[in-house]
């Protein structure tokens, strides 16, 4: 990535040579001037780049195994070699497995979308609504930053080359932002790395001259001065209509809790953009390692494990293809001398071939031995078991035999048990992210006063304000959460939701809802409507206080039962009195309501209420069955 071209009014160099010692050793972030540190830290970030030339060449490498494309050369000329006849890429493998393992992957660990929740111990009221306020902004956010859609793809980043890293940043509107990073645009010293922890961090980019311009106005003239800036030295990257100028972006972590050695520094070729205090106790970065190595910061990936295996695979089946198109086609032998036109031997249909002499033969020579394609499948095997995917889940098949949901969910949860600790990384990404975004608008909200996101639930979308930021603290502990644990198959998940109503852990309105099945959307949306709507005036009563008046037309007996839960519940966490006198309203007049819709009781020797005697009472019709509780009451 160097930076090379002439700008419009002067030519800058970025020299990316090794520089002296004295240069390298060189704090940029305690020097007063800031265009003096700019230039140190260009000089750190020029200096780790080429020291770490391996790392361009591993990605371009694994980059290359999964999708037949370079990262290192992008534009250049060596993204694929091509055939001159047929137009189509050489060195494309016939069978890739990385790519079938690393895809596999991605789509079963991806379906699992971790809500990360804040949590309180032993907390009062106040704080448990603040924890229920902060979840609903943490889902606006991932609903706005398409969180789960970056995330798949730092996965993948992952499994191909080692790390992936989400970039969570204050967009130009003032908002929350995340973007992929790749790993290659990221620096940090190895030494300074070991143990995976570095003190520093450099972020190379190229970013549009006018979008620069447009974000820092008030150094238009340094911009226009920057050196421009193409992906590598090929001649074709730099045929290009685009203007890019290289930033380097650096971040150097204080060394204690009271230190003023924090830094960030945004500098171009012509000096800084961004030169700011940073006290922040981590890099604005997620990463997701797939296997972290022993040593160092950068994890392994799928790629580099099943190289040599993909590359012995790459070997056999070119072997393979060349054997059968040099002796895999129909041979006729014809003795020589023999009287045959050679224009008898056509495709065409009930041909009379005459001929003197020996009769002519058609054969098809053996093309590989039975060894080579057992080889094959070895490999193909070997790289399957060695990744932890079985050649079943890659191509979306299930053993023969599997088909009760039981046994479908055992060998499911068999499955997942090899992907434990990646899966775990994958939740704990979640949770990091959380710590960045609430990090991130907390100081939004106190240089503008507040900020908002947009929350989606069921009933549509509503605005939500981050609580003020001196209610939250380091008290909350986030624990994140998939969607669900049950079983994604229709089989699988009606037995274990049966299985669970069955055992009484779960009643049969809450299995119904946790089948979800497209077509009951509208059943459970209406048996449900009456607790949602109890639910929602409590909630109302706790959190601002608005008082709704109860009805004849509520289910009044799960009224009484919801309504005792809330005053039992909040009293104990130093509720206001003001709102707990509410519940206890709304209490008394659900029971006036019950009282009155109860007919009175007639004491024994009366006269009946009515003349003509009892009313005639209707024959008892046979209860409903349930088709997940046998023998059972319809809910």
């Amino acid at each position: 990535m160097k930076i090379t071209g002439e700008t419009p009014k002067k030519t800058i160099k970025f020299k990316t040579k090794a520089p002296e010692a004295s240069m390298v050793l060189s704090q940029w972030w305690l020097d007063k001037n800031p265009d003096k540190a700019a230039m140190e830290l260009l000089t750190s970030a020029a200096y780790l780049k080429e020291t770490q030339a391996y790392r361009y060449r591993q990605a371009a490498i694994y980059a290359r195994l999964y999708g037949n494309q370079s990262l290192y050369s992008f534009a250049g000329s060596n993204v694929s070699k091509m055939d001159q006849s047929m137009g189509l890429p050489q060195e494309r493998p016939t069978f890739n497995l990385i790519q079938s393992v690393v895809d596999t992957l991605v789509s079963r660990l991806s379906q699992s979308r971790p809500a990360p929740v804040f949590l309180t111990d032993n907390s009062d009221y106040k704080e448990r609504n603040l924890a229920k306020k902060l979840n609903n902004f943490l889902l606006g956010e991932f609903y706005q930053c398409k969180t789960y859609d970056l995330a798949a793809t730092a996965l993948k980043d992952a499994l191909v080359e080692g790390t992936g890293v989400i970039h969570t940043y204050e967009t130009q509107d003032n908002k929350v932002g995340m973007e992929r990073v790749l790993l290659t645009e990221l620096l940090i010293d190895p030494n300074e790395g070991m143990y995976g922890d570095p003190r520093q961090m450099y972020r190379m980019k190229l970013v549009d001259r006018n979008v620069l311009i447009a974000n820092f106005p008030k150094y238009r003239e340094k911009l226009e001065l920057a050196a421009k800036a193409t992906p590598d030295n090929s001649s074709d990257a730099s045929k290009t209509v685009s203007d890019l100028v290289m930033v380097v972006e650096g971040w150097h972590l204080r060394s204690g809790k009271n230190a003023k050695d924090g830094r960030h520094t945004l500098a171009c070729s012509t000096g800084h953009l961004v030169d700011e205090e940073f006290t922040k106790d981590r890099f604005p970065f997620t990463f997701m390692h797939y296997s972290p190595r022993m040593l160092g910061f950068w994890s392994q990936g799928v790629a580099e494990q099943l190289m040599g295996t993909q590359m012995e695979l790459n070997s056999i089946l070119v072997t393979i293809s060349r054997a059968i198109k040099l002796v895999g086609v129909p041979r006729v032998f014809q003795e020589e001398g023999s009287k045959i036109s050679s224009a008898a031997h056509n495709n065409e249909i009930g041909v009379i071939v005459k001929f003197r002499g020996a009769k002519p033969t058609y054969e098809v020579a053996p093309c590989n031995a039975p060894e080579l394609y057992e080889e094959r499948d070895k490999l193909i095997q070997y790289g399957f078991q060695q990744s932890g995917v079985s050649a079943l889940q890659a191509s979306s098949q299930k053993p023969a035999g599997l088909d009760s949901g039981e046994a479908i969910r055992t060998y499911d949860d068999i499955s997942t048990d090899r992907f434990a600790a990646l899966s775990r990384r994958y939740d704990n990404m979640f949770i990091d992210l959380a710590y960045q975004v609430i990090d991130l608008a907390k100081d939004i909200a106190v240089r503008d006063g507040k900020y908002q996101t947009i929350y989606p639930n069921k009933n549509g979308t509503k605005e939500i304000d981050l609580p003020k930021a001196s209610l939250i603290k380091d008290s909350f502990v986030i624990q994140c959460f998939t969607q669900s644990s049950l079983p994604k198959d229709p089989a699988g998940r009606l037995e274990k939701v049966t299985e669970m109503v069955q055992s009484g852990m779960i009643s049969l309105q809450e299995g119904r809802r946790l089948l979800d099945y497209p077509d009951l959307e509208q059943v459970e949306k209406l048996a449900n409507a009456g607790e949602e709507r109890i639910l929602q005036v409590l909630d109302e009563i706790i959190e601002s206080g608005k008082y709704s008046p109860p009805d004849p037309w509520m289910d009044l007996a799960l009224a009484t039962q919801l309504t005792t839960s809330y005053i039992n519940l909040y009293t104990s966490a130093k509720l206001e009195e003001s709102k707990a006198q509410k519940l206890r309203d709304f209490f008394n007049q659900v029971q006036t309501l019950i009282t009155a819709s109860t007919p009175p009781i007639t004491p024994p020797g009366a006269a009946p209420a009515a003349p003509g005697g009892p009313s005639p009472q209707a024959a008892p019709q046979p209860q409903q069955t349930s088709p997940l509780v046998p023998n059972g009451p319809q809910a």
